[in-house]
């Protein structure tokens, strides 16, 4: 592995010619760019080359497709019928932004083989192997659609909230037996604006003193589950009072399938209900228990009024973003490939975020004003100017749900002043295949100067 700190405060994470999958059995692909950490200037030409590869040996007669993507538009298809050797495939921006390679192995019918054995990841069933490029990512800018009201708005969001006592519920539950007699979990829920409390867990340190320990708050990506106990307990063993968040607010103990069921009522069309209303649309309640999560975790006796951590990933990365925003008290933001940042990137050829991706769902934004002003006042580019603590940021440029481009865009939206980090890796995509590498290393850093007094 390579890795560059460049001057800006960017992590890079770029990979050797190395064959990806080479240790099961099954189709792997071999891809890599000319530049292994993926970054290209305007001008200059993207080259890739892949070798398919079968139990680790490349692979003769097979037909792979290439996918080439700028932004959210193909570009290209080409198909190659395999000899053993690398394929080639040379393509370039002529603006800032992103290019993506994906690739297929097909039948003779021109259909992707699909399922084990084929797939990088599950939710791409077909893609053996992809990688992607980003040309001046330091001058990708957005739109400007930040409302004049914004922080006036979110002001009084906050005051509206601190009006509602926290009225916290605790039920102890085992810990795995590794962390008995150190560490004590709680399912909580608490009470907050909107259609549901704060839900998740709280972890101690057994006999943590008053105002001992930093905190963390960990908030759940976009899952139909609970939040995890096991990382909110490994968290605290580290000598950290932690509390982990469902995005949902559901209660705590259900079964993944139950989730599921609740979800079919109570995510109303697919979380865009009532989007042409920033106080009603459906979406908008998460950010209330974003921060009702950080005023019970400081309401905490351990808590050493120092240092508040808040991290998540993809929806867990907006949450983030929002509680580093609306709560001064953060001093460490760690948000991976974060969703909902840039919203109105269609309109400079890229692709709405989150749950408005495509054509449909950009024509339903169109269709009235007041949904672009509801995206508005929850876009991950316009709580930026409001960060000032510490914030670590990571994107793959093989992240076709929340695309590199639109974390760019967040990340360049930050203050001058404020002390940034990215991390990035050419080869990884979304669904927990990217790693905050600069944000876990600070945190691994941070909670090994943990002293823990007990009583």
């Amino acid at each position: 592995m390579k890795t560059t700190l460049m001057k800006s405060g960017m992590l890079i994470i770029g990979f050797l010619a190395i064959t990806s999958a080479a240790a099961f059995a099954g189709y792997s692909l071999d891809v890599n760019l000319d530049k292994a950490d993926g970054y290209y200037k305007v001008g200059e030409e993207t080259v890739c080359t892949a070798t398919l590869m079968k139990d680790g040996k490349p692979v003769v007669g097979e037909k792979l497709r290439c996918t080439v993507k700028r932004e959210r538009d193909i570009l290209r298809r080409d198909e190659f019928v395999c000899d053993g050797k690398a394929v080639t495939i040379k393509a370039s921006m002529n603006r800032p932004g992103w290019l993506f390679f994906g690739f297929e192995i097909i039948d003779k019918d021109g259909h992707p083989l699909k399922g084990e054995g084929i797939f990088k990841h599950r939710m791409k069933p077909s893609i053996v192997g992809e990688i992607g490029a980003m040309y001046d990512a330091d001058k990708i800018k957005a739109l400007d659609s930040r409302p004049a009201d914004f922080d006036a708005y979110w002001d009084a969001c906050r005051a509206k909230l601190s009006q509602v006592p926290l009225d916290p519920k605790l039920a102890e539950v085992d810990v795995p037996k590794a962390f008995q007699g150190k560490v004590r979990c709680y399912a909580v829920e608490i009470k907050c604006l909107g259609r549901t409390p704060v839900t998740g867990y709280l972890a101690v340190p057994v006999n943590a003193k008053p105002k001992s320990l930093p905190a963390c708050v960990d908030y759940l990506s976009m899952v139909w589950k609970d939040a995890s106990p096991k990382i909110a307990i490994e968290t605290a063993s580290k000598g950290v009072l932690s509390l982990y968040a469902s995005w949902h607010g559901l209660p705590t103990g259900k079964t993944d399938k139950e989730y599921e069921q609740m979800s079919r009522t109570w995510y109303e069309e697919g979380g865009k209900a009532s989007d042409t209303d920033r106080d009603t649309w459906f979406g908008h309640d998460m950010f209330f228990r974003v921060m009702r999560a950080l005023d019970f975790i400081k309401s905490r006796p351990e808590w050493n009024s120092k240092e508040l951590i808040v991290r998540g990933g993809s929806l867990g990365g907006i949450q983030t973003i929002a509680a580093a925003a609306l709560d001064r008290d953060v001093t460490v933001a760690v948000a991976s490939v974060p969703a909902s940042c840039e919203y109105n990137g269609y309109k400079q050829g890229r692709d709405a975020a989150a749950l408005y991706h495509g054509k449909e769902s950009i024509a339903r934004i169109e269709a009235d004003p007041r949904r672009a002003r509801t995206l508005a006042y929850h876009d991950g580019v316009n709580f930026a100017p409001r960060i000032k603590c510490d914030i670590y940021v990571c994107t793959g440029f093989a992240d076709e749900l929340c695309t590199p481009s639109s974390v760019f865009a967040f990340y360049n939206a930050l203050p001058a002043t404020t002390r940034k980090f990215m991390s990035t890796n050419p080869k990884t995509g979304h669904y927990g295949t990217t790693k905050n590498m600069a944000g876990d290393k600070h945190l691994l850093d941070l909670f090994r100067s943990v002293t823990v007094f007990h009583n």
